[in-house]
């Protein structure tokens, strides 16, 4: 027997004692298991990420467990929060029913239990008005704004967790950013919004407009 055949028949056997040991139950392993949780989004919002995923300790067949870890198509197991001003921990036992009730084949042989907390706020809207920083607008030598100052929109709406907008401003100040202007001025300026990724704005900028004139000495 040369070795060509030798090693063909070395991987036949082996794939033949895979393809058996798979077929076998009494598999244990943990896994990653998709999670959804949902909420009423219009009510309420999320002030920490959320998670999207479950470790648990599943027992089944080396196939069902292999299938598991590699595919994608795997159903989540769905979260429902119904009060989540209260709400601080996922409940253990609502979780594992809805995991049993997705599981078809595996064994569900506990949650392996994390740190993971929930907060969440009431979803709070703010009217914003917005007004042009005037004596901050930088002209030349003996020019002045000779006219309304025009922007729009003149408000907008913040949306985002009601303890972050309840500490913005009713009015925020736009600052003209051209340097010794001499010329009537028409731009779009973003507005000065602190950075936080819980806060939306209606718009992100407004167009500011004006008339400039020089002085006759």
């Amino acid at each position: 027997m040369n070795l060509k055949t030798l090693i063909l028949c070395f991987l036949t056997a082996f794939v033949f004692w895979l393809l058996n040991s798979l077929n076998k139950s009494g598999y244990t392993t943990k896994i990653n298991y998709p999670l959804v949780i949902k909420y009423d989004d219009s009510l309420y919002i999320s002030t920490k990420p959320l998670p999207k995923k479950i470790s648990v300790s599943l027992s089944s067949t080396g196939w069902d467990l292999l299938k598991q870890r590699l595919s994608s198509n795997v159903n989540p197991v769905v979260y429902e929060v119904h009060n989540p001003l209260i709400i601080s921990r996922l409940d253990n036992s609502l979780l594992v029913e809805s995991l049993v009730s997705v599981l078809k084949k595996s064994k569900l042989n506990y949650i392996i239990s994390d740190t993971t907390t929930l907060h969440f706020e009431k979803r709070y809207r703010k009217k914003v008005t917005l007004k042009v920083d005037s004596l901050a607008i930088d002209l030349q030598k003996n020019f002045v704004v000779a006219s309304l100052i025009n922007i729009a929109p003149s408000e907008i709406i913040l949306e985002g967790p009601e303890s972050v907008l309840k500490n913005y401003d009713d009015t925020i100040f736009i600052k003209v950013p051209a340097k010794r202007l001499g010329t009537n001025f028409d731009d779009k300026i973003s507005i000065p919004l602190p950075q936080n990724g819980l806060v939306k704005s209606t718009t992100e900028k407004v167009l500011v407009s004006f008339e400039v004139a020089e002085l006759l000495k």
